[in-house]
């Protein structure tokens, strides 16, 4: 013979508790609601940058008035296929005193510049 080991029975309270799905004490303790609480200082610690909410961003736009604008997809001719540059508000936008016109354009949720260019009327860019 291989050397089995004998066969042990189940006693009824094992039964008993296996079929009616009774847990074992230790997971009860487990799944009780432990209140955690935030950690906002770590003590000998300091930080070497302190940052602050702006209640407002300045993003050079203010004083310029918007002649146009609609969400679009920008897109750049580059190796010899168009790649995509972001999705956002394509802007056209006119300084009152200068009467600069200028295409701005930032990406939707980084609100990065992914276009900036002053729109002209001289020769050789438009015909």
């Amino acid at each position: 013979s291989m050397g089995a080991a004998p066969a042990t029975s189940a006693t009824k309270s094992d039964t008993t508790s296996a079929t009616l799905g009774a847990s074992p004490p230790q997971q009860a303790e487990d799944d009780q609601y432990v209140a955690e609480e935030e950690v906002t200082t770590v003590p000998g610690w300091e930080p070497s940058v302190t940052l602050e909410v702006k209640e407002q961003v300045t993003t050079g736009e203010e004083e310029e008035d918007e002649l146009f604008s609609q969400r679009s997809k920008l897109y750049r001719f580059r190796d010899g296929e168009w790649k995509e540059r972001g999705t956002g508000e394509a802007k056209v936008l006119k300084h009152p005193k200068t009467g600069k016109v200028r295409f701005l354009m930032r990406q939707e949720k980084t609100l990065k510049i992914v276009a900036n260019h002053y729109i002209i009327d001289q020769p050789p860019y438009c015909d």
